[in-house]
């Protein structure tokens, strides 16, 4: 099982990014799109904090840092099992601090929003920062929203409007959705279940930019179609 840290449970350097975090304010997936653009690149300098965590169990660690720096974390428990974190102190970025933290553990850091980061298996040395990369296409965004927003409208259950759910999304070159994980629950076994289902074998009909690492972390938020205007605005579903 995955769990978010954190309460309520789940900085743009490039005007590209702005553009596309407006128009993802007006879908339930307010924050998914936004991690796909923000975990792919470097983002703006951030404001330097104290911090001063002791080396400790990670899951403990990862709380501490979180109430210091005022971000919320994802992460999947199994990940952080029987790791320690290294010490913090002095004055750093988050992200700095969070990666410092994360050092010798083979767990990176990637941003998914300003004020939240996610912990995911690293693929390279622990303690460097994760290279810059190009920001996907807006058309692949764009595919990205709509296709999964596709696929949850088909099934009342898994409807947006009513939960909030972080979700891992590897896609294959031709626009599959190879695999899903829940990444922080919705609360209800049965809803995060019916969510893997639905997504099981869709497609997004679009081929993911080479360039940009996976899996793609979406979150969606528990905004009501009517306002947002997903699943054609309507609370009922067409099956």
């Amino acid at each position: 099982m995955s769990i978010p840290s954190g309460e309520d449970q789940l900085t743009p350097a490039a005007p590209f990014t702005a553009q596309i975090r407006d128009r993802c304010r007006s879908s339930a997936l307010i924050l998914g799109l936004a991690f796909a653009i923000l975990s792919s690149f470097a983002v703006a300098d951030e404001r330097s904090m104290e911090f001063d965590i002791p080396p400790q169990a990670l899951d403990q660690a990862l709380n501490v840092f979180r109430s210091a720096a005022g971000v919320q974390i994802f992460y999947e428990t199994a990940l952080t099992a029987g790791r320690r974190s290294r010490e913090v102190k002095g004055s750093f970025a988050p992200g700095r601090a969070l990666q410092t933290l994360l050092g010798g553990t083979g767990l990176v850091a990637r941003r998914t929003d300003v004020d939240a980061f996610a912990i995911l298996p690293g693929r390279a040395e622990p303690d460097r920062a994760e290279a810059p990369a190009s920001p996907p296409d807006g058309r692949f965004v764009g595919a990205l929203q709509n296709g999964v927003l596709d696929l949850l409208c088909r099934n009342s259950q898994t409807r947006p409007g009513r939960y909030k759910v972080a979700l891992e999304l590897w896609i294959a070159p031709t626009g599959a959705i190879q695999r899903s994980a829940i990444m922080a629950s919705t609360g209800d076994v049965a809803l995060d279940t019916a969510l893997l289902r639905v997504l099981q074998g869709g497609s997004i009909n679009a081929a993911p930019p080479a360039s940009v690492p996976q899996p793609f972390i979406l979150t969606v938020a528990p905004r009501a179609p009517s306002e947002t205007g997903d699943c054609g605005g309507s609370s009922q579903t067409s099956r």
